[in-house]
């Protein structure tokens, strides 16, 4: 297995879900939709840029602190999803429940030949102080292989 890094995790997660035809029809794509815009609809950060909205909806995403899991060959962290919408609960929480579809109980190949699995941790409604704004947040855990031999992260 190949090494893989934190910036590998972030690149697939940012490309599964802006290829899912569900998640790109929640946050309003069109098909011929720029990559800069994109880029503001589904952000790998925590604290998102732009939050106006205008903006919305909108994902972020960011991974949190991880460990070795019981196997010493495995790593294990969560990543937290946050969405953003214009007061519409109904909308957020579908986003969630899509994001949890993805990736709860889900093995993914990477191109540098590791393999991880997803699975649902715990979602919520989160405070927020922007006006006219609703958050839901959605946390799935990654569990990766590690190469006896190699550094994970």
């Amino acid at each position: 297995m190949g090494k893989i890094s934190v910036s590998d995790v972030y690149d697939y997660i940012h490309s599964t879900l802006r290829h899912d035809p569900e998640i790109f029809a929640m946050l309003g794509l069109a098909a011929d939709t720029s990559l800069e815009d994109l880029g503001t609809k589904i952000q790998k950060r925590k604290k998102p840029k732009d939050l106006v909205q205008h903006n919305l909806p909108l994902i972020t995403f960011y991974k949190n602190p991880g460990a070795r899991g019981e196997n010493h060959l495995e790593y294990r962290f969560t990543v937290d999803f946050d969405i953003y919408t214009q007061d519409d609960v109904e909308l957020a929480v579908n986003i969630a429940d899509r994001i949890c579809q993805i990736f709860d109980v889900q093995y993914f190949w990477m191109p540098k030949g590791s393999v991880f699995k997803g699975e649902y941790v715990t979602s919520a409604e989160d405070d927020i102080d922007l006006e006219n704004t609703y958050k839901y947040f959605t946390q799935i855990c990654f569990t990766i292989g590690i190469d006896e031999y190699k550094e994970v992260f």
